[in-house]
């Protein structure tokens, strides 16, 4: 079978998120009480590319999905989210794409369901008023719809270290997007670009915080 040649080996060791879909199973897709898993890679696809954005996307909907739920698997579908920040500011719209990829929770023009179940529509919703309540960083309230119960996250990507060596890599972002960066120049930026999502995705620093709403 036929599949996606991934440049960086890192991609396929990042833990899938296991969601529960009951329209999935409604309509055959799956059996009932079966997960579907979401990998990063699947994201990436959603986004086009892999970046801090699409990484800290997927980072905030894990640890959001673990608070509300715990051991038990996520309901896909039964999850609502409020954005902090306009659709259209900075890399909002991209990583409200993918957290609405994986929870399933739709702007308005989402699924709007059959017989008034599994409705996805309206689920998801940018706020700019509480954008401008919180300023610096990425901050999302996940809420069941379930049970109401919410839960707060943060994330700050910004503290994240970087040794030298690694910060240089990103000076090559203007050669690389506009062609003309050698093989060797390519690879240095790559390996500051794909190592912040490594970090992002794979290491403890302190960039993402939990609040229950």
């Amino acid at each position: 079978m036929a599949h996606t040649k991934w440049k960086q080996d890192f991609f396929s060791k990042v833990e899938p998120i296991a969601m529960l879909d009951p329209l999935a199973s409604a309509l055959g897709a799956v059996e009932e009480g079966e997960p579907i898993y979401y990998s990063y890679t699947d994201c990436i696809k959603v986004a086009g590319h892999a970046c801090a954005s699409v990484s800290c996307a997927y980072q905030m909907t894990k640890v959001a999905l673990k608070a509300l739920y715990g051991s038990e698997l996520p309901v896909r579908g039964n999850i609502t989210v409020r954005f902090a920040g306009g659709r259209t500011d900075g890399a909002n719209g991209p990583i409200g794409q993918v957290i609405q990829f994986l929870t399933g929770a739709a702007i308005e023009t989402g699924f709007h369901g059959l017989g008034g179940r599994f409705v996805r529509s309206d689920k998801f919703d940018y706020d700019e008023e509480l954008g401008d309540s919180h300023p610096s960083g990425l901050m999302a309230i996940f809420t069941r719809t379930d049970n109401k119960q919410s839960v707060t996250v943060f994330a700050n990507p910004s503290v994240i270290p970087f040794s030298a060596e690694e910060q240089a890599g990103g000076a090559y972002m203007p050669k690389v997007i506009t062609g003309v960066a050698s093989a060797q120049e390519k690879e240095k930026f790559f390996g500051f670009w794909q190592g912040k999502n490594r970090k992002i995705l794979m290491e403890e620093h302190g960039a993402f915080r939990v609040e229950q709403a």
